[in-house]
């Protein structure tokens, strides 16, 4: 009975000193993406490439791979030239990967800014995974994949949101619709002016929730979306149905969400009806 309580005592003390050892490592690798950060914004080809171990390889969100410190510092290179651009970076965290022999960390990323030339906007967003080595007490990239935004998972979220409007609506529950709209969102309503900030688009929606002497279900169907994990552009379809089950109306939609303290919110939207009977 000791003998076992002495080994469960090692797992324990082994446990612990490995969860001590990930806390550091995490620092000091949040620390290696502010420094990366900072080694891009300031354009700096050359820092940037003694962040990767020789043999680096790196991964683009289309599947292209540089292969070498050297070639991955001269894409930076081309890139600084070409372009005028800002990165942001988010750590998620990091975890071990028996795979790869390493710590790998992952995170978010955004690249903003303008073209030299004709300043055609750049706007790139998705995730990044870098396998992490240690050469000589440093922290140098040994593989990066860039993927992304997931899209399919973000459409799901936009679908759930319309599909809690929808709910609302036919409940007549003007303040959980409300509470979907940003501040300074845009309504557009079919024949008529646009409707600017929350008060005004409560006052429609309490308004037509008055005026509706039959009540209709509706559901909302989003379609397609566009854009990134921060903005969406989304365009989708009503259809409105009477007492009876028949179909009453239909429309379609294009919305602006846009990701606001961590939840979507409508910034922008423009609707019409499919017929003038309705």
């Amino acid at each position: 009975m000791k003998k076992l309580l002495f080994i469960a005592a090692l797992f324990c003390l082994a446990g612990s000193g490995l969860q001590a050892q990930s806390v550091n490592d995490e620092l000091e690798l949040q620390a290696f993406t502010r420094r990366f950060m900072a080694a891009y914004n300031a354009q700096d080809h050359a820092a940037i490439g003694k962040m990767y171990t020789d043999d680096a390889v790196r991964i683009d969100q289309d599947g292209k791979q540089i292969n070498g410190a050297e070639n991955i510092a001269n894409y930076f290179a081309e890139q600084f030239r070409k372009n005028n651009a800002t990165l942001l970076l988010k750590h998620i965290g990091i975890n071990w990967s028996d795979a790869e022999h390493a710590w790998v960390v992952r995170g978010n990323y955004e690249v903003y800014g303008k073209t030299n030339v004709y300043d055609i906007p750049i706007n790139l967003t998705g995730s990044y995974a870098n396998a992490m080595l240690k050469k000589d007490g440093e922290w140098k990239i040994a593989k990066q994949w860039l993927t992304p935004p997931d899209m399919s998972k973000i459409k799901d979220e936009i679908q759930a949101l319309n599909t809690a409007w929808a709910n609302a609506a036919n409940a007549k529950d003007a303040a959980t619709i409300l509470d979907l709209y940003a501040d300074d969102a845009i309504s557009m309503p079919d024949g008529a002016p646009a409707l600017v900030g929350k008060a005004a688009i409560q006052k429609d929606i309490e308004a037509d929730f008055a005026s509706s002497k039959n009540r209709k279900t509706v559901t909302y169907k989003t379609a397609e979306v566009f854009g990134d994990e921060n903005r969406v552009t989304e365009t989708g379809t009503v259809v409105a149905k009477d007492a009876t089950g028949k179909v009453a109306f239909t429309e379609k939609y294009i919305q602006i969400w846009e990701k606001r303290k961590g939840r979507w919110q409508v910034i922008r939207e423009i609707y019409n009806h499919d017929s003038k009977t309705w």
